[in-house]
């Protein structure tokens, strides 16, 4: 479930060892003004729709809103996140740093 009153937003899922891990991020720094990290994703990302959320900068005028989500990334991918996003991925086992 996501809630903005506990500062914690699900915004997807990772598979480390097998075990799907939520992946959970602070929304106490607002991702409209965060700063980006480019990661690169060690796990495949199921990536999730938080109401309200802002579409990733990798996916900035990808189409209609939320057209970049649902949807799997692979693992292996490289590419543009929020700040806190990609913190998350990387405590959740999912990502390194790029």
């Amino acid at each position: 479930m996501t809630s903005l009153n506990n500062l914690r937003v699900r915004v997807g899922v990772v598979a480390p060892a097998g075990a799907a891990t939520p992946v959970f991020v602070d929304a106490q720094s607002q991702p409209f003004h965060a700063p980006t990290r480019r990661i690169t994703l060690t796990q495949d990302f199921t990536q999730e729709c938080p109401p309200g959320w802002p579409a990733p900068p990798s996916m900035a005028g990808a189409g209609p809103a939320n057209a970049w989500c649902p949807r799997t990334i692979p693992a292996g991918t490289t590419f543009e996140s929020f700040a806190n996003v990609a913190a998350a991925l990387v405590a959740a086992g999912g990502a390194s740093y790029a």
